[in-house]
């Protein structure tokens, strides 16, 4: 068997760049060079960052009476000024989960919530140092050049303050709701927001088009569960696919078809009865290819 250099980071990421399937979407013209918007249906903007190999997208989500923006993204670019072009209501923050590329901008608004999760806690209490962000900013990280005023060698993210969030809590933003459900997995801390009326679920990073990281077992990452990541993917399948008809996902590419989240959940049965095939890599890891996503596990 082949082994693969990185199972997690694979050579030559940026040839997938510029993703074809943004062309179908309508993008909002912006003077920051760093994110790229795209308005999508229901008053929702997602703000992508194709220029670092994460590729995270960060969403606003607007509502009669003040709006949500789920994750403040890498911190790379000044997603605070971006989102307050966007809309002049209030704005709060919810983050999907603890992962740098997801809490970047967090200690610039004065609203933040997160679940209520240990890990969760203890990352956004003490940040992230320089020492720790050093591996996600050298050159090979980035697919173009980042905004001048940013400066790779002090790049950190401060301690916040948040508020926490529980299964099942509402948030109200008006004339919508958007509803907190728990998927651990790829981290213990990870949710997604229902927004029933609307029929919509954001799904953070529990399923993306990408490689899905179940693999992480270190402080900086926290605990991945394989088995705990199938019952998150079960429970949606079962009780929120059904009532959807948008998927906006926090990596890659923003919408998603949600019968996805029903493949995620076979394919992860298919490698817990050791029924799906894989590459490793050098360092152990698995890498599982199914169509449209990938699943990394440790050997």
């Amino acid at each position: 068997m082949d082994k693969l250099k990185d199972a997690a980071i694979a050579e030559n990421w940026d040839s997938a760049l510029p993703r074809k399937s943004y062309e179908k979407l309508e993008r909002v013209e912006t003077s920051n060079e760093w994110f790229e918007i795209y308005k999508l249906p229901k008053d929702v903007f997602a703000i992508y960052e194709p220029g670092h190999f994460q590729e995270v997208i960060s969403f606003l989500i607007i509502g009669e009476k003040k709006a949500i923006l789920l994750d403040t993204g890498m911190g790379i670019g000044n997603i605070h000024k971006l989102v307050h072009s966007l809309t002049d209501k209030e704005i709060e923050v919810v983050n999907s989960h603890s992962h740098f590329d997801h809490i970047g901008e967090n200690y610039k608004f004065p609203k933040i919530s997160i679940l209520e999760d240990v890990n969760a806690v203890t990352t956004l209490e003490k940040g992230y140092t320089e020492e720790e962000l050093k591996p996600h900013v050298t050159s090979e990280m980035f697919a173009k050049t980042p905004p001048k005023d940013f400066i790779a060698e002090t790049y950190r993210m401060p301690s916040c303050e948040f508020d926490l969030l529980h299964e099942g809590d509402v948030l109200d933003l008006g004339n919508r709701k958007l509803k907190v459900i728990h998927t651990p997995g790829h981290s213990s801390d990870s949710i997604m927001l229902h927004d029933e009326e609307n029929r919509i679920l954001f799904t953070g990073d529990t399923f993306y088009p990408g490689a899905l990281y179940a693999h992480f077992d270190e402080p900086f990452y926290g605990k991945s569960n394989l088995e705990i990541y199938l019952n998150s993917l079960q429970k949606i399948a079962n009780d929120v696919v059904p009532h959807i008809d948008y998927m906006y996902c926090s990596h890659n590419e923003p919408v998603n078809e949600p019968r996805l989240i029903v493949e995620a959940m076979k394919a992860l049965q298919a490698i817990l009865d050791n029924k799906a095939s894989y590459q490793r890599d050098e360092s152990g890891l698995r890498r599982y290819d199914f169509d449209g996503f990938a699943v990394i596990t440790k050997d």
